[in-house]
């Protein structure tokens, strides 16, 4: 403006936010330029929106205890609670997971049948992220929101590589001497965590291949890629007591079946039943004992021997009628043994001055073993076909963005966009007839493993077999 000093300002836009900065118009000489670095207030007064924003730099200082996306913002974030579900969703203000709406690069990721996100991105993929707690913009679906920014590449080729391992057979761990209620000692469960990945990016350059000196194509200020790909790999779990039938009873020898008391609990043959008339006439039910309570081996049917199979051995002789005799370390809901690979390839491409596009593709498998529902009554069968789960989660996203800008006040997005997320939450195959090899009817034709429970020992039950496919 004629008879104004020249106004200059550094504004650094954090993603979702809307900035207001006023210039300040100071009369003075054409020659005359004021200059002001990083003028984005801190306190925004544009909207009354309550959120916290991390970037790039801030993402790799912070420590978490796992690369996740929503246990980070659980960590940072006041009034937010980080929930250990299938999809790893995230509570803010006490709201529901479905109360959070995910927002990928403009695009919805959200599980709209149980909350969270259905294709969370790694963290090393993301250039900045903002989650707004309260008061969220009307253009978004939910109450709160957490809206990722991939990063993007550059007119510098730039390469990145990290390995972070934890192992309790290091350190104070590995001196650790536990022991169960009783005092008897036990191996110390295992703890064993592998993060790894790496990232590459900058602009997209084809050699020319020794045709001539020229480079097939030199997309340098046009065209860009970002590549990420991540994973993790943790082992661990706690150690549970459990009770099992002993070698010799598998055998048939139940001559060891005695209570707490010392007291021997016969069996009876219950092919020796019949009716017999007592002296006073009355007319009653008997068996015959087995002889030393031993079973003629020939006597198990099918399904005794296929479930002693998968039955673990005992870890000591403690009887089983009186007090756990298996210990062993298993994966818990709470301590799973579980991996996740997530990757991510964003190519951006600048028609002209007024015209952007990127395309973003991302996705991979979250996956968790673990005891399932007979958790408090079942130790894993040796071939994992009953009391355990398995929770693979498989996610992919597809999005294409176009930006057009008509002036310098007005630009356009048109942005299309896809998510799938495949989960199940299995025991074993569950294409099996497990009822047809184990000899039990099946009237309704039912998939999965049946439950087997009055045993005496531990139960023998599936985790779950639901199986879900949504687009969204």
């Amino acid at each position: 403006m004629d008879g104004m000093k020249s106004w200059e300002a550094n504004v650094n836009l954090e993603t979702g936010r809307i900035a207001v900065v006023d210039a300040v118009l100071i009369p003075g000489q054409v020659s005359e330029t004021v200059q002001v670095v990083d003028s984005v207030p801190l306190v925004t007064i544009a909207d009354a929106t309550d959120a916290t924003t991390l970037n790039a730099q801030r993402i790799q200082e912070i420590p978490v205890n796992g690369r996740n996306l929503n246990v980070l913002l659980g960590d940072v974030t006041p009034g937010v609670e980080t929930i250990n579900d299938v999809n790893g969703g995230i509570r803010i203000s006490g709201l529901m997971t479905y109360s959070t709406d995910y927002v990928q690069d403009g695009a919805s990721s959200n599980n709209r049948e149980f909350g969270g996100s259905a294709n969370l991105q790694g963290l090393e993929s993301i250039g900045e992220v903002r989650i707004e707690t309260s008061t969220s913009s009307a253009k978004y679906t939910r109450p709160t929101s957490v809206i990722v920014t991939t990063k993007s590449g550059s007119n510098s080729l730039r390469l990145a590589l990290f390995e972070t391992h934890r192992n309790n057979a290091f350190g104070v761990a590995r001196a650790r001497q536990d022991v169960f209620f009783d005092g008897r000692p036990y191996q110390t469960p295992k703890l064993i965590r592998n993060e790894f990945g790496g990232s590459i990016g900058g602009p997209i350059v084809l050699p020319s291949f020794g045709l001539d000196d020229k480079k097939l194509y030199n997309g340098r200020n046009r065209s860009f890629f970002f590549f990420t790909r991540e994973g993790s790999e943790l082992v661990q779990g706690l150690t549970r007591e459990f009770r099992v039938p002993t070698a010799a009873m598998r055998a048939g020898d139940f001559s060891g079946l005695i209570d707490s008391a010392g007291r021997r609990l016969d069996l009876y043959d219950p092919l020796t039943t019949r009716i017999e008339e007592l002296p006073n006439g009355r007319l009653v039910t008997v068996r015959d004992r087995f002889i030393n309570n031993q079973i003629p081996i020939e006597r198990l049917n099918p399904l005794t021997k296929r479930i002693y199979d998968i039955t673990p051995l005992p870890t000591d002789i403690t009887n089983p009628v009186v007090a756990n005799n298996l210990k062993m370390v298993v994966p818990t809901n709470a301590f799973p043994n579980a991996s996740d690979n997530p990757a991510t390839l964003r190519l951006d491409h600048r028609f002209t001055d007024k015209d952007n596009v990127f395309i973003k593709v991302n996705g991979g498998t979250r996956s968790a073993y673990f005891i399932g529902t007979g958790g408090g009554t079942g130790a894993p069968t040796k071939n994992l076909e009953s009391n355990t789960t398995f929770l693979p989660v498989r996610g992919r996203a597809v999005a294409l963005s176009w930006i057009h800008t008509f002036s310098s006040s007005l630009n356009v997005e048109t942005l299309v966009n896809r998510t799938w997320q495949f989960s199940r939450t299995v025991t074993g195959p569950v294409d099996k007839d497990w009822s047809k090899e184990l000899g039990l009817p099946n009237p309704l034709a039912e998939i999965g493993w049946p439950n087997i429970t009055g045993t005496g020992f531990m139960s023998y039950v599936e985790g779950d077999n639901r199986r879900q496919l949504a687009e969204l």
